[in-house]
């Protein structure tokens, strides 16, 4: 079965592709409510956890909140412990084929590695 692209599916992924910030649903919903007024909340999250099952955008779980980025290539993301900040980084060269696991299949790798941004440097 194909899904139908909805206007309200597809504000939301022209959305998380304009930014770099690993958005919120709470922050994908106050953008996209200024092109689409009767959006609702519920609509969103079931827009992106479609588009996290079909694999087009990524979401991501930190500091106890789940975020979102529409960029799928393999990169790392590197949180701020001072600012919150998300800084992805491309760096690392991970093919998950290329692991040995024992009565395991892996599908993605995400890795999310804690410290401190060059304006927060350790404060």
């Amino acid at each position: 079965m194909v899904k139908r692209q909805t206007i309200q599916a597809l504000k939301i992924k022209e959305f998380l592709q304009s930014v770099k910030t690993h958005p919120s649903a709470e922050s994908v919903y106050e953008a996209v409510k200024l092109a689409l007024p009767t959006i609702t909340l519920a609509t969103v999250y079931r827009n992106l956890n479609q588009m996290v099952e079909a694999g087009e955008i990524t979401k991501l779980e930190i500091n106890n909140e789940f975020r979102f980025d529409a960029n799928t290539k393999t990169h790392t993301h590197c949180v701020c412990k001072s600012c919150g900040k998300i800084i992805d980084d491309f760096q690392a060269d991970i093919d998950i084929k290329k692991l040995k696991f024992n009565n395991f299949t892996p599908l993605s790798v995400n890795i999310i590695i804690n410290g401190f941004c060059g304006n927060c440097g350790g404060k």
